[in-house]
């Protein structure tokens, strides 16, 4: 007789369970209190997603020019994203009793086994950052000893967003894990995890048994097909995305060249009104030269008489002071005249300055039209992009549901048939504790299924 061994990976995974905060292990009656329990490893999540993604997210933001493209918290975006998981978590234990009901593997014995397989995980997933491991002894009476193994993905080379990303099908390729027909990546590692497991046991010389379900090639058949839509699911929703953030950089490219065409307008269009306003101020200023000039040359007219005046007066004795006078008098309308040319003639220029700038703010009006026209397709486009993530998003996360609830039915066929009690009371538990997301738990679904079976069975009787 020999061992049975799990190595069940998910992404469910609850660190307050894992390091025994009492807060939250007092709620919980399957937990001894007084059982063995260990923490060999825990590293808080966001100090962890810092230490992985933070020279990352500082290199993405210092090439981004608006503050709101700038990312505040990698952690944060991730657990919004339904397409993504913070953290997952691998559960690994050893099973199995001899005919008198002692365990076929010591617990001693057990926590070895499952201590170096934590050691040598990094050198096996380098990709794979472990931040968490939790031997568990306490849970039920410390007859099934296991192990809680947390760790985040980390995938490098992303052409969009930052360089370095959690994703755990990219990392699983860099790892050199790629799908092969129906077996994808995911399903290749964890055999490969089953492999490292299975042969850490038989080298501690325990015979470790890999028992067949009936109807088990049949259900891992469709979970298989799941995982495969999931996967394909996801790149094509990595490309949709990588296709939306392109047409939103183009799109956000020519909101700023639009914008910088209409504040050059803008700028050119005051440019003009104050050329206006100076144009107005320099033909007032003609004005006032004009009828300042017409005063003037009045002024001339009246001194002619004058000099007229003066052969007169010259002739009484007054001629010197007359012609000092008239002298004056022609000066002084000589410096009016030229006053008034040169006020003239820089009115004349700023007109000129006033209609060259005009006509630049009208090319560069012409100049915007199309830019606004490249903005508002760029736009559309965006738009269209987000609504196929969305869609793609809603069909991942049936068939999600589905995976779920094939997994559920895995479960019980192994209740099926004939697993020991106290394996089939856990497995209730663990049953009830799977939720979908209308609420109902994997126990309540597999219950209606025996309602209705029981029905037909009923009816069958009935006709027979």
């Amino acid at each position: 007789m020999g061992v049975t061994i799990s190595t069940h990976n998910g992404s469910d995974v609850r660190r307050e369970h894992n390091i025994r905060n009492e807060k939250v292990v007092s709620k919980e009656p399957h937990i001894d209190p007084n059982g063995i329990h260990e923490t060999w490893i825990d590293e808080p999540v966001r100090k962890a997603y810092d230490r992985l993604f933070g020279a990352a997210v500082e290199e993405y933001n210092s090439k981004q020019a608006r503050p709101e493209r700038r990312i505040k918290s990698y952690y944060n975006d991730v657990c919004k994203d339904s397409k993504k998981h913070p953290v997952y978590e691998m559960i690994i234990g050893i099973y199995g009793k001899n005919e008198d009901g002692s365990p076929i593997c010591s617990a001693e014995q057990g926590k070895e086994i499952m201590r170096k397989f934590v050691e040598e995980w990094q050198e096996r997933n380098p990709n794979l950052e472990l931040i968490g491991a939790y031997y568990h002894g306490d849970e039920p009476d410390g007859e099934a000893p296991h192990v809680h193994i947390d760790y985040i993905p980390v995938a490098h080379g992303y052409k969009k967003g930052l360089e370095t990303q959690t994703g755990l099908v990219k990392a699983l390729g860099e790892q050199g894990f790629e799908k092969i027909g129906k077996a994808t990546a995911q399903i290749q590692w964890e055999q490969r995890e089953n492999d490292c497991l299975t042969r850490l046991c038989e080298d501690m010389g325990l015979t470790v048994d890999h028992p067949k379900i009936e109807g088990r090639k049949h259900i891992e058949t469709q979970v298989l097909k799941l995982q495969s839509r999931i996967e394909e699911l996801e790149r094509a929703a990595e490309q949709e995305a990588t296709r939306f953030l392109e047409a939103d950089a183009r799109a956000t490219d020519a909101e700023s060249r639009a914008a910088a065409a209409l504040r050059a307008a803008q700028s050119a269009e005051q440019r003009a009104t104050v050329a206006e306003r100076k144009l107005e101020e320099a033909n007032a200023k003609v004005e006032i030269a004009t009828q300042e000039m017409k005063t003037a040359l009045d002024k001339a007219a009246k001194a002619s008489e004058i000099t007229s005046l003066s052969s007169m007066l010259h002739r009484v004795g007054q001629h010197k002071n007359t012609v000092t006078y008239n002298e004056n008098m022609l000066d002084s309308t000589r410096a009016i005249g030229y006053e008034a040319s040169e006020h003239l003639k820089k009115a004349n220029q700023t007109k000129q300055e006033a209609v060259a700038i005009q006509q630049r703010a009208e090319r560069k009006e012409k100049a915007i039209e199309p830019l606004y026209q490249q903005a508002s397709v760029a736009h559309q486009q965006a738009e269209q992009e987000r609504k196929r993530a969305k869609e793609l998003r809603e069909q991942q996360e049936r068939l999600i549901e589905e995976k779920a609830e094939v997994k559920a039915t895995e479960k019980v066929s192994q209740i099926m048939q004939g697993t020991p009690s106290k394996e089939r009371d856990r497995m209730r538990r663990y049953m009830e504790s799977l939720q979908f997301n209308d609420g109902t738990t994997a126990l309540e679904h597999f219950e209606e299924q025996e309602r209705q079976l029981q029905k037909k069975l009923n009816r069958g009787l009935q006709l027979g």
